[in-house]
């Protein structure tokens, strides 16, 4: 007899788990708060703006990520984006960097020989973890999981790299600063980019390949969790809201593929080991305005120094989608993390259009007349922060809870890497130690 799974969460990493159980054999069930699949990887509409969720393209690098995509007959229809750069601003002058690692980086302004011969050492060192490290995986790189991000930099390449390099890329991609975070993520991820120029974003958008994905899956919708009771030896239980209602479903095992951040109210009876980690699980916050324009604006994408006076770590420009009507072009906005504090501290999250419009008046002549719409997005769990530290607690997790049979298993972006590669992964090996388990 087959056994049955709950999976809460329809997310990424809760949608490979399914989708590898069911493949297995398992009776699995997908229950997702949302009206439509794919969490942080997806897209929405407002208005004549289109945005995404949270991910914003998919890197070429990620063992489970591309065995999705060849399955889901998904290859054809990516997208590269090649050669990708960006400028760096300061406050009274822009330079170009190639947002892949590479020879290009000698040649950043501002760099002297010492900063030169620093990033080529950097980058031996990145080709020789180059297939030691697992870009699935940040806790591949436990013997620099005690050290940040700012201090390894400053360490192998010093203090300009980080500032005119690392930094600035940091902040406007992951709204991270690099003093908040491990080498580990840094060092688990790049070696696996070296020598490469391509990245990629499905066609129709990020939430393709979640689409793709559900379309293969019994998913009930608008079916918000709020517990899960172990009752071992017997099935677990979830209870869950729909509409008006509140029920329960059984099951003999449930995946709790929820951020992490959220796992923790979730799970009852937990053991020391579940506490542990869900106690330690952090998320940083984005905050994001999405402007619609009339008239044109050319494309361009910038990131700011953390030197520079603003409150926007990413500006983007770019044309507007062909049926947006009488706007023809979109801008961008991302808080840097100082400006995401700001926000949280005032009480606007819902409303950061209000830090940055007096900036955006003084670079846009007649902003106010061009106007067509704007959507404030504020994602309150953007990203897993792999602190110094946290993947020593994630390795000990996982080797935890692949020992043997249990009621309740995790998978999350916060169990394996803070990237879509990482969240299908971390799904993929719950499925697998359930199959061990329980087969």
């Amino acid at each position: 007899m087959s056994r049955s799974v709950i999976v809460v969460g329809a997310g990424i990493a809760g949608l490979t788990a399914a989708f590898r159980l069911q493949q297995r054999g398992f009776q699995v069930k997908v229950l997702e708060a949302d009206d439509q699949p794919g969490g942080r990887v997806a897209q929405g509409r407002a208005g004549p703006i289109p945005y995404n969720t949270g991910a914003r393209l998919l890197y070429p690098f990620g063992s489970e990520l591309q065995a999705l995509i060849d399955e889901l007959g998904l290859r054809d229809t990516l997208v590269p984006l090649r050669n990708l750069g960006a400028d760096c601003r300061t406050d009274d002058a822009t330079y170009r960097i190639d947002l892949m690692p590479g020879f290009a980086a000698l040649r950043t302004p501002g760099l002297g020989w010492r900063d030169r011969a620093g990033l080529l050492r950097s980058g031996l060192h990145l080709a020789w973890l180059r297939g030691r490290t697992d870009p699935d995986h940040a806790a591949s790189a436990l013997a620099y999981d005690d050290v940040t991000l700012a201090d390894y930099i400053r360490k192998v390449a010093g203090r300009r790299v980080l500032e005119r390099l690392v930094e600035p890329v940091f902040r406007g991609t992951r709204s991270w600063n690099p003093e908040d975070i491990s080498a580990s993520f840094y060092l688990s991820t790049t070696p696996s980019l070296l020598g490469l120029d391509t990245v990629h974003v499905p066609r129709g958008g990020m939430g393709r390949l979640t689409a793709a994905l559900a379309e293969k899956l019994a998913i009930e919708y608008g079916a918000r969790v709020t517990g899960i009771m172990r009752a071992a030896p017997a099935a677990s239980v979830v209870r869950y809201r729909q509409g008006a209602g509140e029920f329960e479903a059984a099951a003999d095992i449930v995946v709790c593929a929820t951020q992490g951040q959220y796992a923790g109210k979730l799970v009852s009876g937990q053991s020391d080991e579940e506490r542990a980690l869900l106690d330690a699980v952090r998320y940083n916050s984005l905050g994001i305005v999405h402007y619609a324009l009339r008239g044109e604006l050319a494309p361009a994408l910038e990131f700011s120094l953390r030197s520079r006076s603003t409150r926007i770590a990413t500006w983007q420009q770019m044309a507007a989608p062909a049926d947006a009507g009488e706007a023809k072009s979109i801008l961008y906005c991302q808080l840097t993390p100082e400006a995401v504090r700001e926000a949280q501290e005032q009480g606007c999250t819902d409303d950061v259009d209000r830090l940055l419009r007096a900036e955006i008046r003084a670079r846009i002549p007649g902003f106010d007349r061009r106007l067509v719409y704007r959507y404030n997005q504020w994602i309150a769990c953007k990203l897993p922060v792999f602190y110094p530290g946290y993947g020593r607690k994630v390795a000990r997790f996982l080797a935890w809870q692949g020992a043997e049979r249990r009621g309740v298993y995790y998978c999350g972006d916060y169990l394996a890497q803070s990237l879509v590669n990482g969240a299908c992964r971390s799904g993929a090996e719950a499925a697998a130690a359930i199959a061990r388990h329980w087969r």
